[in-house]
């Protein structure tokens, strides 16, 4: 076993504050930096800390604003079962935007978002009032409508996913072990030994009363928000926003990934931008941040 390098350490937040949920759940949100806002957060089952080098490069010159969804990361324990996980989590979307506005004044923002967050994101644009002047979304997992050719591709790799993940190790007794699993998963062999140290050590939760780590987000919450429930009509409602979008997926080395495909028809649905970046997978702002950080900035620049 070789030992899990540090992840490289913050520069010190501005500030940091929670948002209370409708149930009493918490959120957490920290701020970084100077200049025109960008928001970031993160997938299913991980923390905004795992995108940490991607989303620093926004530092020196954003004022770089990153939150935990609901039982992620930083944010509340998770205590009780959520009947209704996707209507849920866009409450609690709205309630983390009205939150940062109101802790930290309303600005106008650029949004770049991996997955879970991402989809999140367009669904609120979709129903809500929003800050954003641009979205840039990472492989949002967007369901197809069903006579869709992408439907059952879509439905084949969350279904997938869903088991899968009931089947996770969940308590650890060091970061270390967690992190040999990661670097174990071929899922993350594109991910540097500091990223899934970061990876690892944001993704769990010490439990003093058992005295032993445990996923931050439990197995069967994780599992909840990939079976993709009580979304539907959710790709017609996307199609129309209006805030310009921009939707990015990863293009493997080898094989092949159903995102491109999904991405490339709502892009074309939506009247929104699509691109690649090549020898990436679905976690390719963990395993190319500066070109995932490229990218955004290239779309602000384009807004003016």
């Amino acid at each position: 076993m070789t030992l899990a390098p540090s992840a490289p350490a913050l520069p010190a937040e501005k500030h940091a504050f929670d948002i209370v949920l409708d149930d009493g759940a918490r959120a957490s949100v920290r701020v970084y930096g100077n200049g025109p806002r960008v928001i970031c957060s993160h997938g299913n089952g991980l923390a905004a800390d795992a995108f940490q080098s991607f989303w620093r490069l926004f530092i020196g010159d954003y004022e770089t604003v990153v939150f935990d969804f609901r039982h992620h990361g930083r944010s509340s324990p998770y205590t009780k079962p959520i009947p209704h996980v996707w209507p849920q989590l866009i409450r609690d979307y709205d309630a983390i935007m009205r939150g940062i506005a109101g802790e930290i004044g309303a600005a106008p923002s650029l949004g770049a978002f991996h997955s879970m967050s991402a989809l999140t994101t367009l669904l609120h644009a979709s129903e809500y009032e929003t800050p954003w002047i641009g979205i840039v979304g990472f492989e949002p997992p967007a369901k197809p409508p069903q006579h869709y050719p992408e439907f059952e591709i879509f439905r084949a790799d969350n279904s997938r996913l869903s088991e899968r993940t009931m089947k996770r190790r969940y308590e650890f007794d060091t970061v270390q072990g967690l992190f040999d699993s990661y670097r174990r998963s071929s899922a993350f062999a594109g991910v540097d030994d500091a990223g899934l140290q970061a990876l690892a050590a944001s993704t769990l939760r010490w439990n003093a009363d058992k005295q032993l780590y445990e996923l931050a987000c439990p197995r069967e919450l994780e599992a909840s928000i990939f079976a993709m429930h009580d979304l539907e009509g959710a790709w017609e409602r996307m199609c129309r926003v209006e805030i310009p979008v921009q939707l990015v997926a990863g293009e493997p080395k080898t094989g092949t990934s159903p995102f491109i495909a999904i991405e490339s028809a709502l892009a074309r649905d939506g009247g929104f931008t699509f691109t690649t970046v090549k020898d990436a997978t679905h976690f390719l702002q963990m395993e190319k941040p500066e070109e995932c950080a490229a990218l955004v900035r290239a779309f602000h620049a384009g807004l003016g």
